[in-house]
């Protein structure tokens, strides 16, 4: 009996998991070949009422755009994912794989034939929730100034509440979908941000009243384009405190007209005290080790922190790093007392202009004694696209989108034995 040769298997085993072999048979069509991988990654965003730019719902939609598909898919422009899957995976995470990738053009390649119907083809319903308990807008209308710019404002939002709230679930509500690119909330109990409502985040006004003000929560949710509201289950909350001011650091993209946007943030609140409220785990500049955060020009730098030790076993939700223009590649990990790694996050290629909430696709427990750390990597030179000034200029700490900004956030609740089977986003499936 013959043996096949090592490149020869090879080469038949390349061949034999290949799209274009599984397809032989017959042609690729979109309705039992592509449309699953746009059900999947795409349409959650690419759909009427949605802040994609575009709807995929259709075929008509798909087709008429089905070579600028394959060019997106192709280069990983879309959709949009930086988290590396070989360090760690994430709940919300959308990532092609090469076969879909190759699906998609051979399909483009071959016609983009429509293929037959399914008499019981599921039109996904749009999700609907609960009418809300309280409403939280913008203090009025903002209008973008239309000049092919990105604007980063800073947004104040009074909640103008008389008593201390709990909250079981969070949604945030673009009012122009076409601009809205991205959002963080914070919560402020000091006031003082209030003067700076609408303002540019680049302001100059901002470090006077910001520098030094101890936040309630440096992060309170955070929305990309199609996020779904966060909505706990029983027992789990978040808090809002009395008259609290949600601060809306929000990212429009630019228009070659003006735009008028205002949007709300939607809450559901639970009059019980939560037995297990989720808290906030923020390390930011003042835990480098190798200090000053200061970026020379013209340099490439690398910056490392390291928390102090975990004071009890946490359950982690998500983490969120965050950097500016200059920032390159961002990693996370965390070693436990006895020697054991976690790995946390990766970004291999930082992009400012996406910026996530990445959700653990289970809690991860975090044992007492456990040391987190971080290293991020910043390039000041002409060769970093993105860096606002030609020729660079020095960097350093600062709120401002041409400042810079070392963060690793975490949302976490207080470990319980069992916590790596709970499922907190059942509620949201049962919706």
């Amino acid at each position: 009996m013959s043996k096949i040769k090592a490149p020869e298997a090879l080469v038949i085993g390349l061949l034999f998991f290949s799209p274009y072999f599984l397809f032989s048979q017959g042609p690729i069509t979109y309705y039992e070949h592509v449309r699953p991988i746009l059900e999947k990654n795409c349409i959650a965003c690419h759909r009427v009422g949605e802040a994609a730019p575009f709807s995929l719902e259709t075929y008509e939609d798909v087709e008429r755009r089905a070579s600028f598909i394959q060019m997106v898919t192709e280069t990983r422009y879309m959709p949009p994912w930086f988290a590396n899957p070989e360090f760690r995976h994430f709940r919300n995470e959308r990532i092609l794989t090469e076969a879909e990738i190759q699906t998609i053009a051979a399909w483009v390649k071959g016609g983009a034939k429509k293929g037959k119907e399914p008499k019981d083809l599921a039109i996904a319903a749009p999700v609907t929730y609960p009418k809300p308990d309280l409403v939280i807008p913008m203090n009025k209308p903002f209008t973008t100034p239309g000049n092919g710019t990105e604007q980063f404002r800073l947004f104040v939002m009074p909640s103008n509440t008389q008593e201390e709230f709990y909250v079981k679930g969070i949604d945030f509500r673009p009012g122009n979908l076409k601009i809205a690119h991205h959002a963080r909330l914070m919560v402020d109990t000091t006031h003082v941000f209030r003067p700076d409502d609408g303002a540019l985040v680049s302001d100059t006004v901002l470090p006077a009243t910001n520098l030094g003000v101890m936040l309630a929560s440096y992060f309170w949710y955070g929305w990309v384009p199609g996020n779904f509201p966060t909505l706990y289950p029983d027992g789990i909350a978040k808090k809002l405190p009395r008259n609290a001011d949600i601060l809306l650091n929000m990212h429009y993209s630019p228009t070659t007209t003006p735009e008028t946007d205002q949007s709300k943030v939607l809450l559901y609140l639970t009059k019980e005290k939560p037995r297990r409220p989720v808290k906030t785990f923020v390390l930011d500049e003042h835990w480098i080790s190798n200090q000053p955060f200061y970026i020379p020009p013209n340099e490439v730098v690398t910056f490392y922190m390291r928390s102090p030790l975990v004071p009890a076993d946490l359950s982690l939700i998500n983490v969120l790093p965050h950097m500016h223009l200059l920032g390159k590649s961002f990693r996370s990990f965390a070693i436990t007392p006895d020697g054991d790694v976690i790995n946390l996050i990766k970004i291999d290629d930082w992009n400012f202009n996406w910026q996530m909430t990445y959700q653990f696709d289970q809690l991860v427990k975090l044992p007492k004694g456990s040391v987190v750390y971080a290293e991020a990597v910043y390039d000041n030179s002409s060769n970093n696209p993105r860096n606002p000034y030609f020729p660079p200029r020095p960097a350093t700490t600062g709120w401002g989108t041409f400042d810079e900004m070392m963060n690793l956030i975490f949302e976490y609740i207080d470990y319980e034995e069992g916590d790596e089977n709970l499922d907190l986003y059942q509620a949201l499936k049962e919706k």
